[in-house]
């Protein structure tokens, strides 16, 4: 019995678990078979939004811009010709002190130079009566020989010709040593021919000094010049001033800063130097500042060392398109809008470029120009303007 048992478990569950194979299959087949397909949508298109600028063409002025250190054209030692004692100096022979053209900076006691224009014309009334003399016996013996010799010529020694010679050489030197010591007595008095400010004082009253001692240093505060260094490409926009050939220099817009805050004065280019920069290639432009171009109250603050932005404008204008610089994208080129707000990309013929703008000659008025940044860019895309 419990065989039989046995072996009706061993043929029973095999048939099952096929049994539950079976309708799994098939329950499974049904739920296939009855599955509704999931709606299929559609691809959305990407369009980008975008921010555009309006070209206008103009005529335009190029402005280089670029900066530099003011100086003083004139800086010259000061240095008497003549030794002496110290007898005055100008009152304000210091350091930052003013003077004016010709004003008397330096005295040096001039007793001794006063004497020597004394002594010098004496000796020249000396040798103006030495050659009288000789002249009065030359016309005496010219006479004599004539009374003797009437038809033979007068000789040169009987006509003291080699006397008279040497008396008017004497004259001569004593008159070059009159025109010396009253030259000498002039330089005692030290005087600068324009009008500057003292760096350095090194005397005071009562010093003796040597002739060609240095005893300061001065600058003239009539003219200022400030180099500026540029590319060589950029010098094709400036005009160098040229008197002989009635040229005027670019007209410059030099920012002084003064009180916080940067005052505009008015120079001109005057010339460029003659040699590059050995570090960095750039010619270096010089900027001249008149004293006249600043106003009086602000005359004593513009001092050499002065760091000054300078725009210098061009002479000439031209018609281009100014556009903002984050119009311009890598390798000089421009995203412009065309029909139907697609994308073109287009070559930027690049005319100048300063800090904020550059100017093409190549772009049309009302073209729209792309300013806003995308992650993704390719010709012919559509995109969407959002502003202008």
């Amino acid at each position: 019995m419990k065989r039989l048992s046995y072996n009706f478990r061993w043929i029973i569950q095999p048939l099952l678990v096929l049994a539950i194979l079976v309708v799994g299959f098939f329950t499974a087949m049904s739920f296939s078979m009855f599955k509704e397909e999931p709606e299929k949508k559609s691809r959305a298109e990407y369009i980008p939004l975008v921010r555009v600028f309006k070209t206008e063409i103009s005529q335009q002025n190029i402005t280089v811009n670029g900066n530099g250190t003011l100086q003083a054209r004139t800086r010259i030692n000061l240095v008497p010709q003549v030794g002496g004692r110290v007898v005055y100096i100008h009152p304000d022979l210091r350091a930052g002190g003013k003077f004016k053209a010709d004003e008397v900076l330096i005295e040096i006691e001039n007793i001794d130079y006063k004497l020597a224009v004394t002594q010098s014309e004496a000796e020249v009334a000396r040798a103006e009566t030495v050659l009288e003399l000789e002249k009065a016996e030359a016309d005496a013996a010219r006479e004599e020989w004539l009374e003797i010799n009437p038809d033979k010529p007068v000789p040169t020694l009987v006509g003291r010709a080699p006397q008279i010679k040497e008396a008017n050489s004497e004259l001569q030197s004593a008159i070059a040593s009159l025109a010396q010591a009253k030259l000498n007595l002039q330089r005692t008095q030290v005087k600068m021919p324009f009008a500057g400010r003292i760096v350095e004082a090194l005397i005071d009253v009562g010093e003796v000094i040597s002739a060609n001692q240095n005893v300061g240093i001065v600058y003239g505060s009539e003219i200022f010049e400030i180099p500026v260094p540029l590319p060589l490409d950029e010098l094709r926009w400036i005009t160098i001033k040229d008197k002989n050939a009635g040229q005027s220099g670019s007209q410059v817009t030099i920012y002084a800063p003064l009180g916080g805050e940067l005052i505009p004065l008015k120079g001109v280019v005057t010339r460029v130097e003659s040699e590059l920069q050995n570090a960095s290639r750039f010619a270096r432009v010089i900027v001249t500042l008149l004293s006249e171009n600043i106003p009086d109250h602000l005359k004593s603050k513009v001092i050499p060392g002065m760091f000054m932005d300078v725009s210098i404008h061009s002479s000439q204008a031209f018609e281009v398109t100014s556009l903002p610089n984050k119009a311009l994208r890598r390798g000089n080129t421009l995203w412009m809008i065309e029909n139907e707000n697609i994308l073109k990309i287009v070559d930027a013929n690049i005319l100048y470029q300063s800090d904020n703008e550059f100017f093409v000659k190549n772009i049309m008025s009302d073209s729209l120009i792309v300013i806003s940044d995308l992650n993704v860019v390719a010709e012919d895309m559509k995109v969407k303007i959002i502003s202008n």
